[in-house]
């Protein structure tokens, strides 16, 4: 068996704009940092060994990846790959724009022509120069081929589990679930998982699905699937996440200066917390 753990990024200065933000780059929050410390720190006390991590090479998502990664016990020998197929959906000429009601009287061209991205409701829609989400699940699918299978395949043949975390972004995390588990045609009758919900997953909240490769007969066609046995252990996870205050003044919300991270380290000063912040990010 192989554990997928995928876990969306921390809290982004866009998260708190309320934009679309799929593959405009965006750092952490001070707020961000401290839920994937959390998380870090979380995962040691459960003994969440990771043998591979993976993330998106957009910043909010390879950072948050990073600080885990680097809180593993033997980080320094956990294989770290980042890559573009692990990044959130594209938006477009939407990315950066504040999300908007749809007005009733207007086209969409209009709606584009006047700076109003409203949000679509067909797995076909995009944004002008965008993505689809019939899109990302394409990206999806070139995941499991590319990056995933070949942990799959290992286990099968030496018999070692595995832990492998992605590190990615509400939307595609979704696409991604969808994707593993159309792989086992019975999943959905073991009561399966409704990916609809993942696309608002908590800042570095993680789902688990331990997944393994069903037995391929020998007539199987030449570039047919992997199937996969699939149980989900744990969908938007974040336990990490029940104490954690946002801090004081607003310097929760600032974006996190890696610089001032390291002058505190070296000072040894700690910051003190406030009251827990009730502000939702968006998934993007």
């Amino acid at each position: 068996m192989v554990s997928f753990i995928l876990v969306r990024h921390g809290e982004s200065k866009d998260n708190l704009r309320q934009v679309w933000a799929g593959w405009k780059d965006s750092p952490l929050s001070n707020h961000g940092i401290r839920q994937a410390e959390a998380l870090a720190e979380y995962f040691n006390e459960q003994n969440v060994l990771l043998n591979a991590v993976y993330a998106s090479d957009l910043t909010r998502a390879k950072t948050t990846a990073k600080v885990v990664k680097d809180k593993q016990p033997h980080s320094h020998s956990i294989p770290f790959e980042v890559s573009e197929l692990l990044r959130e959906q594209n938006f477009g000429s939407g990315e950066g724009k504040h999300f908007a009601k749809k007005d009733k009287n207007l086209s969409l061209a209009s709606h584009y022509a006047r700076g109003m991205f409203p949000a679509l409701h067909t797995r076909n829609g995009t944004f002008p120069g965008g993505e689809s989400l019939d899109d990302v699940a394409r990206r999806a699918e070139e995941v499991i081929d590319t990056l995933l299978s070949c942990h799959l395949i290992q286990e099968g043949a030496d018999g070692k589990e595995r832990a492998v975390a992605v590190f990615s972004h509400g939307i595609f995390i979704g696409e991604l679930v969808a994707a593993i588990t159309r792989r086992d045609n019975e999943f959905a009758s073991r009561g399966g998982v409704d990916v609809r919900g993942l696309r608002g997953m908590s800042n570095t909240g993680w789902t688990r699905l331990e997944v393994t490769i069903k037995t391929i007969s020998e007539d199987a066609s030449i570039g047919s699937k992997l199937q996969f046995s699939v149980k989900a252990n744990g969908v938007d996870r974040h336990p990490h996440l029940a104490n954690l205050h946002r801090q004081k003044g607003g310097i929760g919300s600032m974006a996190h200066d890696p610089a001032q991270q390291d002058i505190r380290s070296f000072l040894g000063g700690k910051q003190k917390t406030a009251s827990k912040s009730t502000t939702r990010p968006k998934p993007y």
